[in-house]
């Protein structure tokens, strides 16, 4: 059984909700090396400061100890976490959310996220014909935000929803970084808001009619592409950046002692972010000029992704002494202050024109 494990606070605190609502019976656990005794509970609160578990009436409470951290399970929402710190008053137990739950995962392929919804595209046409131009219905091109071999998902906006529906049969025309067999058949599994955002987007994922074969995943790893085959998924010998959740893990831990040092981080990391909009010749000069043991200072919490975009400019000797250099662990404020001084530099160069931070500065239109 495998199970993926995410710091998103919303996604947590959602679940939590779930259980809640559902007044879904629990099961509380202590490990003591092979020997675990369970004990029955609901979630009776949950607010985003606190929780509180009740224990059956039944439960044995007198064998529950207040010197060793407990387990949660969930069961009808698949999810597990461990709390350390509590108090308990004889059944009833108080702490605040977890900041890490487990998820139970049901797909039996690995899919692959994209991090940069503006570098992906997917275009697909309506199964259904115009009879007077004999062409379908509707062309239309939306931003693929993950991928597997069996299916994708990509997001939509408000005008593009309302021509959707589940079970609706669409074909694929391209799908960027993947060969596809023509016509390539798909099916609408499901439609949903896309995260907590005041735009009106939406998530829809596709099945695959025809599961492929392989599919294309630009990786850091190797600094080329790797095919993921069916069983096959992507490894990294050094450390060469963070994925979306070991971010949100890092800043968590940060806020929790230093909020504005957290939000200074997210504002660099998001700025820093935007260095994969620059051009190849862009990306050249900057490399060439910049200080290669302060970037990698500055670019110790930011994605695999963009790591990957800077350093694909790079000699394959030239891509291992940096990545080298991004394997010492820094302070959290020392990383910080780097990034200030990459920003500062950066920020000079787009004032001189020597650097484009535009995610369309790549595309010629023709």
């Amino acid at each position: 059984m495998q199970y993926w494990k995410t710091h998103q606070k919303a996604l947590i605190l959602e679940h939590l909700e779930t259980a809640l609502k559902d007044k879904t019976t629990i099961v509380v656990w202590q490990q003591f090396g092979d020997h675990r005794k369970t004990f029955p509970a609901r979630l009776i609160e949950m607010s985003r400061a606190n929780c509180k578990v009740k224990l059956d009436q039944n439960a044995p409470t007198d064998l529950f100890t207040d010197e060793a951290p407990f387990y949660v399970h969930i069961k009808e929402l698949d999810i597990i976490f461990k709390k350390e710190n509590f108090n308990r008053l004889g059944a009833f137990i108080e702490f605040s959310p977890p900041g890490e739950i487990q998820i139970y995962e049901k797909r039996k392929t690995k899919r692959f996220y994209y991090l940069y919804q503006d570098h992906k595209n997917i275009t697909y046409h309506s199964q259904q014909i115009d009879p007077s131009t004999q062409s379908p219905i509707f062309t239309l091109s939306s931003v693929l935000v993950d991928i597997s071999t069996q299916g994708a998902g990509m997001v939509v906006g408000q005008d593009i929803v309302n021509k959707l529906e589940v079970n609706q049969i669409l074909f694929l025309d391209n799908l960027t970084d993947q060969k596809l067999p023509s016509p390539f058949k798909v099916r609408i599994i499901y439609i949903q808001k896309y995260k907590e955002t005041e735009e009106e987007l939406y998530k829809v994922g596709l099945i695959f009619t025809d599961q492929l074969n392989s599919i294309s995943y630009k990786s850091i790893s190797s600094i080329i592409e790797v095919k993921q085959r069916k069983t096959q998924g992507i490894t990294s010998k050094k450390y060469c950046g963070l994925d979306l959740e070991e971010q949100i893990k890092i800043l968590n831990h940060v806020e929790k002692s230093n909020k504005v040092l957290c939000n200074n981080l997210k504002d660099n990391i998001e700025y820093l972010d935007q260095l994969r909009y620059m051009t190849t010749q862009m990306k050249i000069e900057f490399l060439k000029e910049v200080n290669h043991n302060l970037l990698a200072v500055a670019l110790r919490l930011s994605s695999k992704e963009l790591i990957y975009e800077l350093l694909s400019e790079l000699t394959i000797t030239m891509q291992d002494e940096f990545l080298d250099k991004l394997q010492t662990e820094k302070p959290a404020s020392a990383v910080c202050k780097a990034q200030d001084e990459i920003i500062k530099l950066v920020r000079e160069k787009e004032r001189t024109g020597e650097i484009v931070l535009d995610p369309k500065a790549f595309i010629t239109y023709v």
